[in-house]
């Protein structure tokens, strides 16, 4: 045979399968019996070791009888099983429950309270939805704040009690205010399934299973207070970085407009109610000015503090809070400021604020998506005092 006719006998047995070998029926009943050999062995050696196992847990596994019951599995608390709702869709019927009652809403013995912003059907206008926040530490504390709540529908925003007073749900008064979203909480435990207690501002109620509360509006402040102090426990203040100024902000975004109605304010988020605006001690604050052109503000100084950060978060704080409301600056058909600055903050947390002064030709103090407010004397002289007066 030459080399061209091995080459050739090589492609054909790579190129075609080899046909299989015809059926052993011997050895076909020879591996059945070994397996059923070796079933039958296995099977026993399973049994002894159950039994053994058994034997020294000291449960006895009775032949022909109902099968022991499991031992219920501890539930970890760092594992997935409480979920947040999707959607208003997965709450229950709120008339269908029960009010008035005085047994505990909740189980004592949560480890976990989990913090779930629902949307509405009709969305989040633009918005989006706050992720879940996870309470550790304090979680006791907000277990007895649920047990507390007023038996009965309070007043939507308030801990008042709603008029009527129904035990069985079917008078609940509820209002029609347009909202984005409601707070569900799921309460974790180690021995237990997950607790879901679910909310609704315009009826002013909470329920779980066949129990409903009135709702305090503290609860959700009470929750955030914890969350923010857990998070700032949590975060060493040398990893969060100090806020820089942008270099040039162009003119037209100095405006307040329906299309950039405020600033960022991560701050915030875990502090809805803004009262107070900054209610967590700052670590960092950068203040900026800026010389104003036609169609760029351009940055002319800037000076940042760590040390004597928190020292100008109550003057922030006052001016928010004592501030009155002035159209300087407002939507729409303000014109932009031409002298202004701005102050950028860093809390315990690492949430960032961002502030605007305007000092010309009309002084006010611009924060969040909140209507500008009138600049207090102490604010503008603690931001001169940091860049140098105008």
């Amino acid at each position: 045979m030459t080399y061209e006719d091995e080459d050739i006998r090589l492609l054909l047995t790579e190129a075609v399968p080899p046909l299989p070998a015809p059926p052993d029926r011997l050895g076909a009943v020879a591996r059945r019996v070994r397996r059923r050999r070796r079933h039958q062995t296995g099977s026993i050696l399973l049994a002894v070791v159950l039994t053994i196992g058994l034997g020294a847990g000291g449960t006895a596994l009775v032949t022909g009888g109902d099968r022991a019951p499991a031992r219920p599995t501890a539930v970890d608390p760092t594992g997935t099983e409480a979920r947040c709702p999707a959607d208003l869709s997965e709450f229950p019927d709120l008339r269908s429950a029960r009010y008035g009652g005085s047994e505990p809403l909740v189980p004592e013995g949560a480890v976990e309270v989990t913090a779930c912003e629902v949307p509405h059907p009709a969305g989040m206008g633009g918005a989006t939805p706050s992720a879940p926040r996870v309470l550790s530490t304090g979680v006791g504390d907000l277990v007895r704040m649920l047990n507390s709540l007023p038996p009965h529908q309070t007043r939507p925003g308030s801990r008042s009690p709603a008029a009527g007073q129904p035990d069985d749900g079917e008078g609940l008064r509820c209002t029609m205010q347009a909202r984005y979203s409601d707070i569900a909480y799921v309460l974790r435990y180690r021995d237990r399934a997950p607790v879901t207690v679910y909310t609704s501002a315009n009826c002013g109620v909470v329920v779980s299973g066949a129990q409903g509360r009135g709702l305090d509006p503290e609860l959700f402040t009470g929750f955030l207070d914890r969350y923010r102090a857990q998070v700032v426990a949590r975060t060493a203040p040398a990893t969060i970085a100090t806020p820089a100024c942008p270099s040039t902000l162009p003119v037209s975004r100095l405006r307040l407009t329906p299309k950039h109605p405020g600033l960022d304010d991560r701050i915030s988020v875990d502090n809805p109610s803004q009262r107070p605006q900054l209610p967590t001690r700052l670590v960092a604050v950068t203040a900026c000015r800026y010389e104003i052109g036609q169609t760029t503000a351009r940055l002319t100084r800037q000076e940042s503090d760590r040390d004597g950060a928190d020292a100008i978060r109550p003057v922030l704080n006052t001016a928010s809070d004592k501030g009155k409301v002035t159209n300087c600056g407002s939507h729409p058909g303000y014109p932009p400021p031409t002298a202004m600055d701005s102050l950028l903050v860093a809390d315990a947390t690492g949430a960032t604020a961002e502030f605007w002064l305007r000092r010309a030709p009309c002084t006010a103090l611009v924060r969040g998506k909140s209507s500008p407010v009138t600049a207090t004397g102490a604010l503008l002289g603690a931001v001169d005092d940091m860049l140098g007066p105008r």
